[in-house]
């Protein structure tokens, strides 16, 4: 009998060396969020069903070891927190070679159609203008008011149009942040604050069907704009960003040719444009399957 409570003492005590186990801590992800429908829809009933928010979703539940946690920031305070070093990925960044100097950057979503728009509540600002006007010229008409984002990239094309505006033009607006999302500019041309900005048709399209029957903004293409682009993941350029952007190109090599993943991309594009653009839609998912896609070196 004595021996075996001591036997039953000896395990008890090996029992209770043993150290608990440790719930493994998940590395949190950063993401920039900002009010722009349909990219990122952040109140009503739709909330969080936009294209990045859906794309956002597939990564955390692929990423097991990550966290992703919502931040308020629009592109240029997202240029701002890369400049500081600090911790933050986009989900809808365009790449051009100055960001490339602060973020690496994978592929993430291919945007169909992405044609830019010219947006306006004056019908004055359209009278006789062609079925695309050239941005180029209107920017040379000082008695219209025009307004845009510093440090937010339009397209390789307009982004040099842009570069050439300085303090002098009076009559262009060139807003270093917009912390309350792009919507809050539509809102400043719809009360007439400014005279037109540009925007992605889809972005406006959303914006008038929520105040349906009103629709105030009108619209009109723009010449310079290009008909599609591809939105990429991008992480400050140090050695977390540089391993989440690894991770997650090489989760989304293994989803691109999943529906989940093709239905997040093709959310909220119209009927008609998914059949027009099913071509380049496909061909974007074969070459995301395909291999790295990524400015991180391998």
């Amino acid at each position: 009998m004595l021996l075996t409570s001591i036997f039953f003492a000896f395990l008890l005590g090996v029992g209770q060396a043993q150290p608990p186990l440790m719930k493994t801590e998940k590395i949190t992800i950063p993401w920039a969020v900002t009010d722009w429908e349909p990219y990122y829809i952040q109140e009503g009933p739709n909330a969080n069903m936009g294209r990045v928010d859906r794309l956002r979703r597939i990564l955390e539940e692929n990423l097991k070891d990550y966290q992703l946690t919502d931040v308020q920031a629009d592109m240029p305070k997202t240029i701002e927190l890369w400049k500081l070093d600090k911790n933050i990925c986009s989900g809808s960044a365009l790449m051009t070679p100055e960001r490339e100097q602060l973020a690496y950057f994978t592929a993430l979503s291919f945007q169909v159609p992405l044609e830019y728009v010219l947006v306006t509540a004056r019908a004055k600002v359209l009278e006789g203008s062609p079925p695309e006007v050239s941005l180029k010229e209107l920017i040379k008409n000082k008695m219209w008011r025009g307004v845009f984002v510093k440090d937010r990239s339009y397209g390789p094309e307009i982004d040099r149009l842009l570069k050439d505006v300085s303090a002098r033009d009076g009559h262009l607006t060139l807003k270093k942040s917009v912390t309350d999302g792009y919507t809050s500019l539509m809102k400043m041309v719809e009360k007439k604050r400014f005279d037109y900005m540009i925007e992605y048709e889809a972005v406006v399209r959303a914006y008038n069907e929520k105040i349906f029957p009103a629709k105030p903004l009108l619209t009109r293409a723009v010449k310079e704009s290009r008909p599609s682009a591809i939105f990429h993941l991008a992480c400050t350029k140090n050695p977390w960003g540089r391993d989440v952007v690894r991770k997650v190109d090489q989760l989304l090599q293994k989803l691109a040719l999943t529906n989940e993943y093709q239905r997040a991309v093709e959310s909220w594009l119209e009927p008609d444009l998914q059949k027009k653009n099913r071509k380049l839609l496909d061909e974007f998912y074969q070459k995301r399957a395909q291999g790295p896609w990524m400015t991180v070196p391998q």
